[in-house]
């Protein structure tokens, strides 16, 4: 698991004032529990589940009932085989959903922030165009600019905060925890530890679209076998073994769209490991310039405004680094519905 660094939060002149007011009365939640509300709760995941056990009910039938015919044993195999993998792939499914919605509300929650400071740096700005304007050192014109670029900022601070909501009830629909659910935060972030190898090794079992060509094969396989005897009309057989044809094509196109796609989500995790590293080195070099500034506000060499410059610029560095971890997890959610196996370190093996 890689840990998160983060910086600690700027003092925000206008302070919580300016973000939700109802933050304290607010569930905050993990990633992990919001991931295991979904689970839980999901409908896909119930109805996998109950296909699941009524596939295994029939088999188990199936398989006992001595007058039951090959075929119809096969496919009751066949069934359950299917819904077990079926399962598995609803829950990865809604993992990959739950992981999505939560980094999305994380990531509009700190959109406040980076908004909410955005504003006050446009307000000095105004406030600042006023003054020059007093003393002949600015036009009407350079006050009426920093006035719509507050205008602006104003409006996209507006818009954050309604994307909060939107991105909570989203959240709160998928998982089924309270209204008005937040964003804890991350803490750790899980590392892709095994290769594309070895993730291309059982990837035919771990994949429904896979393990249903698999079973029609098998039962191509099966229709060939009883229909190759001197019993059986000629166009029976021959029908029959078209259809395995066609069946180990169908197998053939599914592997190989499966392996394309394993190596793509891959590449694209790979990808997004690397891009927050590079978010990372932005964030740590745009803190020194904020310190180094704080430093010289000190000694007198730039004003408070230039402060507020690096400290919007350190704000910034520090949601883009979140939009790049929030990357890495999300990848690693798509990366685990293409392996058919879990990924992230988060709700288990599935």
């Amino acid at each position: 698991m890689f840990t998160v660094n983060r910086t600690p939060t700027l003092t925000l002149a206008l302070g919580l004032a300016l973000l939700v007011p109802t933050a304290a009365a607010q569930t905050a939640v993990t990633v992990s529990q919001a991931v295991q509300a979904a689970l839980t709760n999901g409908t896909d995941v119930r109805t996998a589940q109950a296909n699941l056990d009524k596939a295994t009910a029939a088999n188990r039938a199936a398989q006992a009932d001595p007058s039951m015919l090959a075929a119809a044993k096969l496919a009751a195999q066949n069934g359950q085989t299917l819904a077990t993998v079926g399962l598995r792939a609803a829950r990865l499914a809604t993992l990959q959903s739950a992981v999505n919605a939560y980094t999305a509300l994380l990531e509009a929650q700190e959109n406040v922030e980076l908004q909410t400071l955005q504003t006050q740096v446009d307000q000095k700005a105004v406030q600042v165009a006023q003054v020059k304007l007093s003393v002949s050192n600015a036009t009407p014109l350079d006050v009426q600019k920093a006035q719509n670029t507050l205008a602006g900022s104003t409006q996209a601070l507006a818009d954050a905060r309604a994307q909060v909501n939107l991105a909570s009830a989203k959240l709160a629909s998928l998982t089924g925890l309270p209204a008005g659910v937040r964003a804890a935060g991350l803490t750790t972030l899980p590392t892709l530890k095994s290769t594309l190898t070895q993730l291309r090794s059982g990837l035919d079992d771990n994949l429904s679209s896979v393990v249903g060509a698999q079973n029609d094969l098998a039962a191509a396989q099966l229709n060939v076998k009883l229909a190759d005897n001197d019993f059986t009309p000629a166009r029976t057989l021959g029908d029959a073994r078209t259809a395995l044809a066609n069946a180990q094509r169908t197998l053939d196109a599914a592997q190989k769209n499966a392996g394309n796609a394993l190596s793509s989500a891959y590449q694209t995790a790979q990808n997004a490991a690397e891009q927050l590293k590079v978010a990372a080195s932005r964030e740590a070099a745009a803190l020194k310039t904020y310190n180094q500034d704080a430093a010289r506000l000190r000694s007198g060499t730039i004003s408070a405004v230039d402060l507020q410059q690096s400290q919007l610029a350190l704000k910034q560095a520090q949601y883009s680094r979140l939009q790049a971890q929030d990357n890495v997890l999300e990848t690693l959610a798509a990366l685990s519905v293409a392996a058919g196996q879990n990924l992230t370190g988060i709700g288990g093996t599935l």
